[in-house]
């Protein structure tokens, strides 16, 4: 089985946006752009990712969230050409980020035009964490992704789960004695306390903590952050990996998981753009092999 990591492409332009056509978070989103993100974060860079990508021919490509910068509809619908590009929804698992659901318009977008790779019935309860987590399973493997795109204030990139989604999160990675699954969890914030400052945090990252200490998962992936990270706490092996738009730093990362008599072997591979003059590839950088 190969699962490829893709996260924070903010593959949509503001160009013909203006600050002041916009309104509330969404003017200091955009001033950022243009100040800063525009220069960094590469449409033809993400083209590039997404072509290595597909050379690896993964069974699910997982992607941790923020496709676009503002959440506005225009750029959710040209994220979903990028989408279509990776692949069918049923070879994509898509959760969204705090960009992705940045204002309170943003929710009815994503289902307009992500409708196909989000869980049904989400925009329905006007709630971002409804419908979640959502859960693709195969012998012996199971993936589970949570929603902590909520709409915060100004200058704010927290996230939260918060207690009912938490509830069901735990419910999902309940396991009997002699269970042998391999538990994947997907999630944009880095999920435990003291990953990222507090103004970036997982506002309920305690709590996460404490559930997965009794339900485990085997590994989790998240994004938000942009750079590549790696955590082992106890036996969860935790993965951040950068964005797939960086001009410098657009990484990937590949598992391959093979299923044994004693459980699972995994092999890691982090993908980082490198090269020399104009010519830049996708090498590896780092990998790591392990058993579950």
């Amino acid at each position: 089985m190969r699962l490829i990591h893709i996260t924070d492409p903010h593959l949509s332009s503001l160009e013909e946006m203006s600050f002041f056509g916009l309104r509330g978070k969404r003017r200091s989103g955009y001033l950022s752009w243009y100040r800063k993100r525009r220069h960094i974060y590469r449409r033809e860079t993400l083209q590039q990712l997404t072509e290595s990508v597909a050379g690896h021919q993964a069974d699910q490509l997982l992607v941790t969230g923020d496709l676009v910068h503002i959440g506005l509809e225009q750029e959710i619908r040209e994220a979903a050409d990028w989408l279509k590009q990776l692949g069918p929804a049923e070879n994509v698992f898509l959760i969204p980020g705090n960009h992705d659901n940045y204002a309170g318009d943003s929710l009815a977008s994503m289902y307009r035009h992500w409708g196909p790779y989000l869980p049904a019935g989400g925009v329905d309860n006007d709630s971002y964490s409804s419908v979640f987590p959502v859960t693709r399973e195969w012998p012996g493997l199971q993936l589970v992704g949570v929603n902590t795109a909520c709409v915060t204030r100004i200058f704010s990139a927290t996230g939260e789960l918060g207690e009912n989604q938490r509830a069901r999160l735990e419910a999902a990675l309940e396991c009997e004695p002699g269970d042998k699954r391999l538990r994947c969890l997907l999630i944009h914030h880095p999920p435990f306390p003291g990953m990222t400052r507090k103004r970036k945090a997982l506002r309920d990252a305690a709590e996460l903590r404490e559930m997965v200490s009794r339900q485990p998962a085997d590994l989790i992936l998240y994004g938000h952050l942009h750079y590549n990270r790696e955590h082992l706490v106890e036996n969860t092996r935790i993965y951040c990996t950068a964005s797939a738009s960086d001009r410098s730093n657009a990484s990937y990362r590949i598992f391959d998981l093979e299923k044994n008599d004693s459980g699972w072997s995994c092999h890691m591979r982090l993908m980082q753009l490198a090269g020399n003059g104009h010519k830049h590839e996708f090498r590896v950088s780092a990998e790591s092999r392990w058993q579950v």
